[in-house]
């Protein structure tokens, strides 16, 4: 008696968006047949606009006061006559205000560009590791992922904003680092370091061990080469946000 392997449907992506959530090995099963990104990436970006607009007014708050204080104790700032001091602080801090008004037209745009950024990674390592994977199939695995990554983590920053207030926030760090995660351990920190553990929170470590997963799964990259570059990735995320946070 001949057995046969299970019919995977190749042409539902919003089904892979699901299974991504709620049954991780049937959508990687799926991404390796037929690597599809269009509903991923569509959800990913409708959650992630929803969220940094319920956000939007938080940022607002930490940019009318911290903002000119920064901008006073800039060197280039501080030699200017107080006229102008004051002129050029009102101009920056409106610039600001409308770039963070605004910050929601790049959520789409930072979800192509990490999937592009995460997808050249995870092809390094297929490369390293010998597996047999693709860019096109990394690169679906990557937006998918951001549903979780981007779209549920957004989501859940704009609720805990609505729930605490605009006003509670002072910093930046602040806000991204509402959802819970290893910045857990360091109450109190400021400055990179907060940035660093407040990046890994329950969402980004839940993409991390799905894109390690998904490595295996997709392109048959072993496990312990696939966890070794999802640490990666996930340490250079940290590390970016780091740097955003000690520069304001």
């Amino acid at each position: 008696m001949s057995t046969s392997a299970p019919t995977i449907d190749r042409r539902s992506g919003f089904a892979t968006v699901v299974d991504i959530i709620v049954s991780p090995s049937a959508a990687f099963a799926r991404l390796r047949e037929a690597p599809t990104w269009g509903w991923a990436l569509l959800i990913a970006t409708v959650l992630g606009v929803i969220g940094s607009l319920v956000v939007g007014p938080a940022i607002a708050h930490v940019l009318q006061t911290t903002l000119p204080a920064q901008l006073a104790a800039n060197p280039d700032i501080a030699k200017l006559p107080a006229d102008q001091q004051q002129t050029m602080i009102a101009r920056t801090l409106s610039i600001s205000s409308v770039v963070a008004q605004f910050s929601f037209v790049f959520v789409p745009i930072g979800i192509l560009i990490a999937a592009l950024v995460q997808g050249l990674i995870m092809l390094i390592a297929n490369a390293a590791a010998h597996g047999d994977g693709t860019f096109k199939k990394y690169f679906a695995l990557s937006v998918n992922v951001s549903v979780i990554g981007v779209g549920l983590s957004y989501l859940v920053v704009g609720i805990i904003v609505l729930v605490r207030g605009a006003n509670s926030f002072d910093s930046t760090t602040a806000v991204q680092g509402a959802v819970p995660g290893l910045a857990l351990l360091l109450p109190g920190a400021h400055g990179p370091l907060a940035g660093f553990f407040g990046s890994m929170n329950v969402f980004s470590l839940w993409s991390i061990a799905l894109l390690a997963l998904g490595m295996t799964g997709v392109g048959r990259i072993p496990r312990v080469a696939a966890w070794i570059t999802a640490i990666v990735m996930l340490l250079l995320t940290a590390c970016f946000a780091a740097y955003g946070a000690r520069n304001g």
